[in-house]
């Protein structure tokens, strides 16, 4: 399996370790392949604010942002918490607060409803 079909999934669970590799790897590809496509649209466009430049940025920026919250997801998951609570993170401050929180605190040992603890595999 790979690490993007690990990224974008919402079952199970996922431990602290784990978040924090998905997230640098799924922050570091999104960087490098906006920053590419944007730059080569600049290029054939002369134009760093063209239409082109800017729907490649929004797409990527998607496709990222789909990608963090499916892995606050099963974080939320790990710690026996429902998916829904991903919407904190849109709250001005709380977000914050609750994105470094998640970064920190241990999720449920044993099994719970989202399936078994990840450090027991």
């Amino acid at each position: 399996m790979s690490i993007f079909n690990e990224i974008f999934k919402t079952d199970g669970r996922l431990n602290r370790k784990r978040y924090l590799k998905y997230m640098i790897i799924l922050a570091i590809v999104a960087s490098i392949s906006t920053f590419v496509l944007s730059s080569m649209a600049t290029f054939f466009t002369g134009d760093p604010n063209s239409a082109p430049v800017m729907l490649i940025t929004l797409a990527w920026s998607l496709i990222a942002g789909a990608g963090n919250v499916m892995l606050i997801i099963r974080r939320l998951h790990d710690l026996g918490k429902s998916g829904y609570f991903t919407l904190l993170v849109f709250v001005p401050v709380i977000g914050i607060i609750f994105s470094i929180a998640l970064f920190f605190i241990p999720g449920q040992v044993g099994y719970n409803q989202y399936g078994p603890d990840p450090l027991e595999q």
